[in-house]
């Protein structure tokens, strides 16, 4: 089993897509401290959220992350989640984005 990986500042992130009924979620949070994965602060996106038990979610693939608390919700079309992917945005830099975004996207 892999080792339990410690988030902080984490939100729970929903795509929501014109095209499937399907609504994925993944989260995304920055590394409470540092591991075999990255630095701590460095932020992070996981695949998708498979179960939510408490402050643990097991993610597609195994994963398993520990939040430090309870991660509040964030809902995004795929448009926008791509790019925070991309550019690696955090959703506050995101809701800043929001607004300069084109209507039409």
């Amino acid at each position: 089993m892999r080792p339990r990986v410690k988030l902080t500042n984490a939100k729970l992130i929903s795509i929501q897509s014109d095209t499937e009924e399907k609504v994925e979620r993944v989260l995304y949070g920055t590394f409470a401290d540092e591991n075999e994965n990255g630095k701590e602060g460095d932020a992070l996106f996981t695949i998708k959220v498979l179960e939510i038990n408490g402050l643990e979610s097991k993610c597609f693939g195994v994963d398993f992350y520990i939040l430090d608390a309870e991660s509040k919700e964030f809902d995004v079309n795929a448009f926008e989640f791509n790019l925070m992917h991309e550019c690696m945005y955090s959703p506050n830099e995101l809701l800043e984005l929001r607004d300069m975004l084109p209507a039409s996207y």
